[in-house]
Order: C-alpha cells, then structure tokens, then sequence
C-alpha cells in the first residue's frame, strides 16, 4: 500500500510540474489575503489548494462551488476547474495582473 501512496504522489508532483503551475498569494488572484496561497495554471484552467480548504471556503467564498467543479486528490490537493464562474474570476485577475507586472518591466 506504502508504494501506492508513493507513486500517487509522485504522479501530483509530475502533474503540478507540467502543468505549469505557480504558488502565489490568494491576493494575486483576486481573493482575501487571509485565504493564504493557491496554485494557479493559466494553461490547464484551475485553481489548487494544498491541504486544507477551511479559509478558502470561508474567505474566499469557495463554499459556495459545486461539488462538481472541484477533486480532491490524496487528501493532499484540491482542484477548483475553470468552467466556475469564481475560478474564472481569479483565473482573469491573475491574467490582468501579470500583464500589467510584465508591462511594468
């Protein structure tokens, strides 16, 4: 059972890697500071958070997204996809946001 739970977290390694996605700040995507951080991918179109979902549900108003639109994997992972409205939102803040940073530069 041990190498299972292994290679299951070897795979969500492998998939955050290749997905292109980023830890930032839960301000960095338009949400409460006090949500703390999430994964963001632009190229997969979802939102992660990394262990428990208590501030984000409550802060950042995740309590509110169907059950449907979010997978929890390995107990380690929980995946918000892009087809929600409030994912979408964050998804087009953290977009607008890093043209205006690269802009910037």
């Amino acid at each position: 059972m041990w190498e299972l739970e292994q290679k299951i977290e070897e795979l969500l390694e492998e998939y955050m890697a290749s997905s292109g996605a980023v830890r930032v700040s839960a301000e960095d995507v338009g949400l409460d500071r006090r949500c703390g951080f999430v994964w963001i991918s632009t190229d997969e179109n979802w939102l992660a958070v990394e262990g428990s979902t208590r501030t984000i549900d409550y802060y950042g108003g995740f309590e509110y997204i169907d059950n449907q639109a979010k997978k929890t994997i390995d107990g380690r992972y929980t995946f918000y996809e892009g087809e929600c409205e409030r994912i979408k939102d964050c998804l087009e803040f953290y977009r607008a946001h890093n043209e205006e940073s690269q802009e910037a530069v």
